[in-house]
């Protein structure tokens, strides 16, 4: 018999952690009747705090779970999960960053995650590597042989090294429109968004050869990355960009991203769209989708606004940094012509630098070819 639980460190190292995350959100729920100001808050901050208070005794019950392995079964014990499968009903397992996940045949009991973080993993994954399949290697072979199958029968590995060439010289042109896009406004982001319906029509042309998403195991090329390209560098580009109306921006970019969804679901033909990896990439897809029509927007309000720029003075009332994975630079403006009350704005490093508080800077204010109106922080004239 083999037992996999956590070691005496981690379950201090838990206890100590998952205590102080109880301290503060019992904290915050007795000041949500104690501290007035908070009182405002309190429809929104008390069952935060209470459903973080739940999650927290969940954490308390599962620290001392156990994962047994005999000649029987394999079993979880804790205090608040017990759950346990027959040998013989076990389909197989699948592991990822967090968890190896045991899973029994459809109606032979329920799956048991076992963390990565137990004492002796690498040993359980080798017990089950011994005796089960590994279900992500054998859904990619299942993607993979589907694939070749609907090539009808013609020479498949040509095909595929066809497929991989497309893919991979549209994935290159996306990142050197993406780098043009950072660098310069101009017509390179709308090159760079015609990049994301070209990927899909490359789904539907290869018949099954070209994934929207696939594992690491997988032979087949992916286009993923394309509309995460084109997605992630306008919306960088546009950060400086401030926008005062946005409701002509939500139903613009929202119809972009039902028509870029409704294309995926149609050059998805070939592809099984009951996959759980498939519909979960879809769904990640159709939010990407819509930070494609928000970037496109944004973008071609700016580009295709030929009237020039109208320009005020504002006072610095404050700064302020915010550092993270990233540091932005703020500045607190008073108001001006088209801004009835202070607002904090990010600029770059070098402007922010340059200026003090009650110093002025520019804002240069544009009504936009869509007629959405937006301005930029600079330097006064």
């Amino acid at each position: 018999m083999d037992v996999f639980e956590l070691s005496r460190g981690w379950k201090i190292a838990m206890y100590i952690m998952l205590g102080l995350f109880f301290a503060v959100f019992v904290s915050l729920a007795i000041f949500c009747f104690i501290d007035p100001s908070l009182k405002r808050v309190m429809v929104f901050m008390l069952p935060f705090s209470l459903v973080a208070i739940f999650f927290i005794v969940c954490g308390f019950l599962q620290i001392d779970e156990k994962v047994i392995v005999d000649n029987y079964s394999i079993r979880k014990e804790s205090r608040l999960v017990n759950r346990e499968i027959l040998l013989n009903d076990v389909k197989g397992y699948r592991i990822d960053k967090n968890y190896v996940r045991i899973l029994p045949h459809e109606g032979r009991g329920k799956k048991i995650l076992a963390s990565t973080y137990l004492s002796g993993i690498n040993h359980l994954k080798a017990l089950l590597a011994q005796r089960y399949p590994d279900l992500d290697v054998e859904e990619t072979q299942e993607v993979y042989d589907e694939a070749i199958r609907q090539t009808g029968g013609q020479d498949a590995q040509k095909l595929m090294k066809q497929a991989k060439t497309e893919v991979y010289t549209l994935t290159g042109i996306t990142v050197a429109l993406g780098v043009l896009t950072f660098l310069y406004l101009d017509w390179y982001f709308l090159a760079l968004f015609c990049c994301v319906p070209l990927s899909l029509l490359l789904l539907l042309r290869h018949k099954g050869l070209v994934q929207l998403d696939t594992s690491k195991e997988s032979p087949l090329p992916s286009i993923f990355l394309i509309p995460f390209i084109a997605v992630f560098v306008p919306i960088m580009r546009s950060f400086h960009m401030h926008i005062l109306q946005y409701s002509k921006v939500w139903p613009l970019a929202i119809g972009i991203a039902v028509a870029l969804t409704v294309m995926l679901w149609l050059c998805s033909a070939y592809l099984n769209k009951k996959r759980g990896q498939y519909i979960v990439s879809a769904i990640f897809m159709s939010l990407i989708f819509f930070g494609n029509g928000y970037g496109l927007v944004v973008m071609s309000n700016a580009f295709f606004d030929k009237k020039g720029y109208e320009y005020y003075e504002t006072t610095v009332t404050d700064k302020h940094i915010s550092k993270g994975k990233s540091t932005t630079y703020y500045l607190t403006l008073e108001p001006w012509a088209h801004q009835a009350g202070e607002e904090r704005e990010s600029v770059d490093r070098s402007l922010y630098e340059e200026v003090g508080i009650n110093d002025k800077v520019g804002v240069y204010y544009y009504e936009g070819a869509f007629h959405i109106p937006w301005y930029q922080v600079g330097r006064a004239q």
